[in-house]
């Protein structure tokens, strides 16, 4: 019973595929279409390119398989009349015609798991080095570049595209448009992938910050070995080679931010064009800046002819880049780059001369450029089609970074290590010196010391003198200019009638009394004011950073102060027989500023003069 139900079940699958052939030949290509809604597994089995995408939850897998390649064709749906071949993809315009300078559609018949059936799927596209149209059962779907039938009509862009869509049938046909007139690439070289929406969207995060990551530390490096020729103090040829190679890293850089898979289309809206105008200038960029630094490094690396040759190719491409279209200027690095052996085998010559000579040399640097000269060949290679690979120059160009970095790392280790110990010895050497040294070299101290503070004190006073006022002055300025949130108020001080008073009680007294209010003064303000004699009986106070409010009522606390000391002052023309001060004041913040220091305590000096004017024993505030 079993067997025969089985021969029913044959008989019937062929009398669908019978009845798709007969509609097929009578109503044309739109009704096998409809065919296919209706019964497609069988409509693929007929076919026999139907591809099964088993990804997972988790996983995406290469969208690789069977497709049908229609050359010269821009169709959106499979096609049983137009003559077709069958693919494997990636591949090239040239595996597959003998050309890249073509045209055609690719499309493929895919099943999906059920379970993801009317989930959001993605196609993850990388660079593909043309344009392309993408179509979903025959509906647009995605597109980079324009596609055309000639070079007129066709524009290539570049870089990674996502395509999201939704199927609510387990079967579904892509379409891929694609055109290019490039001769050296061409068709869909670079693998798709195929997965859930949120899986492809999180590995192509990691991947775009895996680059960023790597281009970041590539970057670090280069802005450290900079900073580290920059701040040597000896400059000469070693500290130019180290500037040449810091500067080198910088490109690289950046050259492996603009190269393949273009991580800087996912932060930067620059179009194609002058992306890939960017790729080429910074690789240009980071060669001539390499062999700048080999050719600093030992003369023997890189003989002056081929070095000079080398760098006037390299300004040439860099002007033709700039100023031709990437058909032209892509050719014209092809055939640039002719000269590449002439430069590695110079190199390779240089090396076997040191090693001969057993001239003391860096293991690692030579391992890194070899590293990077079989790189640059491979891709080289790669280019013109010659080998089946993939483009190395990412990889050995960070990991040569990162190899540099070792190299510094461990020099620079090194290095401490030898400047500990000259401290060690040089501290064990001072500590068996004589004792009697050691004593005078304190006693210089303490001396140096107290000349320093005899400079900047006032020797009658105790308080700062003018010269240390005019130094912190012109500090605490230019400190409050640079901040936004700064403030700065300058007080100057008079001792009201200070000329009567010597006349009154003699000099001897009148220096007396001075001390006493600079020591009243100081007790009044809080610990971060700055008191200094300005000359004869005349004072300053400057306060950093307090409020305009806070500064008049610390002033009013110092007047205050005064008047409560009650120092003996009998030969004043007015009622008052005690020592009284007037101020001045003038202060600055973000919304009252001086052009100069000078204009700052003019001001205030202005404003003593006005307090003196008013009656004495108060202050005269003042503003910008």
């Amino acid at each position: 019973m079993i067997r025969f139900l089985y021969k029913i079940q044959k008989l019937f699958h062929f009398f669908k595929l019978f009845l798709a052939i007969c509609l097929c030949i009578g109503l044309g290509q739109k009704q096998v279409w409809a065919l296919y809604e209706a019964a497609p597994e069988s409509y693929y089995l007929h076919q026999k390119i139907l591809n099964d995408v088993e990804f997972t939850e988790n996983s995406s897998i290469p969208l690789k398989e069977t497709w049908q390649y229609y050359p010269e064709q821009f169709i959106t749906e499979p096609s049983s009349v137009l003559k077709s071949d069958t693919v494997s993809l990636p591949a090239s315009f040239k595996d597959i015609t003998g050309t890249n300078q073509t045209y055609g559609t690719f499309v493929g018949h895919f099943k999906i798991p059920k379970q993801f059936v009317g989930r959001r799927i993605a196609i993850f596209i990388p660079n593909q080095y043309g344009a392309y149209r993408l179509y979903l059962n025959g509906d647009f779907l995605l597109r980079m570049g324009k596609v055309g039938k000639d070079e007129r009509s066709h524009q290539t862009e570049n870089s990674p595209k996502i395509a999201f869509f939704v199927v609510e049938k387990e079967y579904f046909t892509i379409a891929i448009q694609a055109s290019n007139f490039n001769h050296l690439h061409g068709g869909l070289e670079n693998p798709m992938r195929i997965g859930l929406g949120s899986t492809i969207s999180r590995q192509f995060q990691q991947l775009m910050m895996s680059i960023g990551l790597v281009c970041g530390a590539v970057l670090g490096v280069g802005i450290f070995t900079l900073m580290f020729s920059v701040f040597q103090k000896a400059i000469g040829r070693g500290t130019i080679r180290v500037f040449v190679f810091g500067i080198f890293i910088l490109f690289l850089a950046l050259h492996n931010l603009f190269s393949a898979p273009y991580a800087y289309t996912t932060f930067t809206n620059i179009s194609w064009l002058w992306g890939v105008r960017l790729e080429y200038l910074f690789t240009y960029l980071a060669v001539a800046f390499f062999i700048s630094y080999m050719f600093l490094l030992n003369r023997r690396y890189l003989h002056p002819v081929v070095y000079g040759l080398a760098m006037l190719i390299l300004s040439i491409d860099m002007l033709v880049t700039l100023f031709t279209v990437p058909e032209f200027f892509q050719r014209f690095a092809f055939y640039s780059s002719i000269i590449s052996p002439i430069v590695i085998l110079n190199f390779a010559h240089g090396f076997y001369l040191t090693v001969k000579s057993k001239e003391q040399y860096s293991s690692i640097n030579l391992w890194a450029v070899i590293l990077l000269c079989v790189t640059f060949l491979h891709d080289f290679l790669l280019s013109l089609n010659l080998i089946e690979s993939f483009n190395l120059t990412f990889i050995s160009t960070s990991f040569y970074a990162l190899l540099i970095m070792f190299q510094q790392a461990k020099n620079y280790a090194k290095h401490t290590h030898y400047i500990q110990q000259l401290n060690h010895n040089l501290f064990e050497l001072n500590r068996s010196l004589d004792q009697k040294v050691q004593e005078r070299t304190s006693q210089l101290h303490q001396l140096n010391e107290q000349l320093e503070r005899q400079i900047q004190i006032d020797a009658l006073t105790g308080a700062f003198n003018r010269r240390a006022l005019n130094t912190e002055i012109q500090r605490l300025f230019t400190l409050t200019q640079s901040q936004s949130n700064s403030a700065l108020a300058f007080a100057m001080l008079d001792v009201d009638y200070f000329k009567n008073y010597n006349d009154y009680y003699g000099h001897l007294k009148g220096d007396v009394i001075l001390q006493d209010l600079v020591k009243v003064i100081q007790s009044a303000l809080p610990p971060s004011a700055y008191v200094a004699r300005y000359g004869g009986e005349e004072f300053a106070i400057v306060l950093h950073n307090v409020p305009g409010e806070v500064v008049l009522n610390v002033l009013q606390q110092v007047l205050n102060a005064v008047r409560n000391s009650q120092f003996e002052h009998l030969n004043r023309p007015d009622q008052k027989q005690y020592v009284t001060l007037s101020m001045g004041v003038a202060w600055m913040d973000r919304h009252h500023q001086y052009a100069d220091i000078h204009e700052l305590m003019k001001a205030a000096d202005v404003q003593l003069y006005a307090a003196k004017a008013a009656g004495r024993d108060q202050y005269q505030p003042y503003l910008a």
